[in-house]
């Protein structure tokens, strides 16, 4: 069957028949190991910061940025080998080597596999052009916060708009008077900043039980400064905008009675599937493992042809579910792309002597 996976915001990596989300999709954001972290919502760690003012891109050297673009055009880009990574020259030097805060690397690093999955543009090739546009000597020390202010409060994106439920609905609220007072550079107390009680379920209206499980840990997790948001926190949010924004309109095409329908068809699917191959052998054992799935990928596509024939109704809306997801992640991704160049282009150039001048 050629599925589309389901993209859960803490359990990205789960698959089944289940929610209907395009598997090129599926694919691509599971290359970006920032959304496979196991994240405690409860707790937001500082990112590393660099004293105000001192975020310099490229050290403000042309040539450096030369060196970062022919890093990544020569790179085979990969789970292991993320954009970010092979323009800085490997793992754990991207603020030393680009001179921009670590937390921009995800942003990066998730959009390039998220332009991907649509078909038009390489990872490679949307790194690129990120990286030429952003301007040598720069201070991109905001753009992370604003970025991020985006994902939870756009009007359009932001995960605020899925809290229709009080009190999660005022909560978020005041969380964003709070952001859009942070990034005006006005002083907030600590104690300004809301809490929620602990092991506290409130109903969020999502329609999906534990999606609205999600979306209580991640406005509990983001009721902090933007600035204290980590690398893994800005890849669990990006993952959740992510995912969100391919959930609009989902009623009006693909209804939860369907669902349970093709998880019934597939679960029935998958038994057979181990009856007739065995169980999947672990990665260990690679040789025995390429074959198996070799092999299930036959039954695989034998299935679905067959259950198309069975059931054309149930896969036709299906379909055309599918059609209108890929449309929405097209529309997300093609908003995340202009907002972050448009950043690029206003952010403020620092005064400083450079080698390249």
């Amino acid at each position: 069957m050629a599925r589309r996976p389901e993209i859960k915001v803490g359990d990205i990596n789960r698959k089944s028949a289940g929610r209907c989300v395009p598997g090129n999709t599926q694919n691509a954001l599971t290359q970006a190991p920032y959304l496979n972290y196991a994240v405690d919502m409860t707790s937001v760690k500082p990112p590393r910061q660099a004293a105000a003012g001192s975020w310099i891109s490229f050290a403000a050297d042309p040539a450096q940025k030369e060196r970062c673009l022919a890093r990544l055009r020569g790179a085979e880009l990969g789970p292991d080998n993320q954009p970010s990574d092979c323009a800085a020259g490997g793992k754990q030097r991207f603020s030393d080597e680009l001179g921009i805060p670590e937390t921009l690397a995800v942003v990066i690093d998730v959009l390039c596999w998220l332009r991907q999955s649509e078909g038009k543009i390489s990872a490679r090739e949307q790194a690129i052009g990120l990286l030429e546009a952003i301007p040598v000597g720069v201070d991109l020390g905001t753009v992370p916060q604003r970025y991020a202010h985006w994902l939870l409060h756009d009007t359009q994106w932001g995960i605020a708009q899925y809290y229709t439920t009080e009190p999660l609905r005022a909560f978020s609220e005041r969380l964003k008077a709070l952001h859009d007072k942070e990034l005006a550079g006005l002083a907030i107390d600590d104690s300004e900043w809301p809490a929620r009680e602990p092991d506290t379920h409130i109903d969020t209206g999502a329609a999906d039980e534990e999606d609205g499980r999600h979306l209580e840990d991640l406005l509990a997790s983001f009721a902090t400064p933007l600035g204290r948001i980590d690398a893994e926190q800005m890849g669990l949010l990006c993952g959740a905008a992510a995912y969100f924004a391919g959930e609009q309109t989902r009623s009006a095409y693909w209804t939860d009675s369907e669902q349970r329908q093709l998880d019934d068809l597939y679960g029935a699917f998958c038994a057979s599937t181990e009856q007739t191959l065995g169980p999947r052998p672990p990665p260990q054992q690679a040789a025995e493992l390429k074959d198996w799935i070799r092999q299930e990928q036959a039954l695989d596509a034998a299935w679905e042809k067959q259950m198309r024939q069975l059931h054309l109704p149930l896969w036709r809306r299906w379909d055309a579910w599918g059609e209108k997801q890929a449309a929405l992640y097209a529309a997300f991704n093609g908003a995340a792309a202009e907002l972050i160049l448009s950043l690029f282009k206003l952010a403020p150039r620092r005064d400083v002597f450079a080698p390249g001048r």
